[in-house]
């Protein structure tokens, strides 16, 4: 009689569903993460905006280091990039925007746009250090056509948070 019952656990156990966390593979933080299914509706939020200040604050100083003009924060780029990263944490997917040369409408003298995204990085600083350990990350970030920014992070309920940088130049 135990063993049937055993059994029948056993085979329950197994058929429990998983949660996008536990379905999670690992990856490289700058490449794309598996799209997993949340288990339930979660909230997509915008880091707040001292967090977008801090990696702006970071990138410029990275930049100053290597002899380029810091970047200015711009409305614009960032009204581009703060729906941009709400939109990879609702679908759980990194993805580049694909219409980018949007971004040349960004002013008159926008003649060059650019864009880093990341996936998994929590804070600015980890964030930053990422985009400038990777060579066509760190070339956007230290490209002296680009004068101004706009960053965004948004994260699904405490999920990882998926942050862009737009570049104008």
């Amino acid at each position: 009689m135990r063993s049937p019952l055993l059994a029948v656990a056993v085979l329950t156990a197994l058929a429990l569903p998983v949660t996008a966390a536990q379905a999670q593979t690992v990856h490289d933080h700058l490449d794309e993460p598996t799209a997993v299914a949340s288990p339930r509706a979660a909230t997509v939020h915008l880091r707040p905006r001292a967090w977008e200040a801090k990696v702006i604050a970071l990138t410029n100083a990275r930049r100053t280091a290597h002899g380029v003009k810091p970047l200015r924060a711009a409305r614009c780029p960032r009204r581009f990039a703060a729906p941009w990263a709400r939109h990879m944490a609702r679908i759980q997917l990194l993805v580049h925007h694909s219409s980018l040369g949007r971004l040349l409408h960004c002013g008159s003298s926008a003649h060059t746009a650019g864009e880093n995204i990341a996936w998994n990085y929590d804070t600015p600083r980890s964030v930053v250090r990422g985009w400038m350990s990777d060579p066509p990350h760190r070339h956007n970030l230290l490209d002296p056509a680009f004068t101004r920014i706009g960053v965004a992070g948004a994260r699904l309920g405490h999920g990882a948070t998926y942050a862009i940088q737009d570049f104008v130049g």
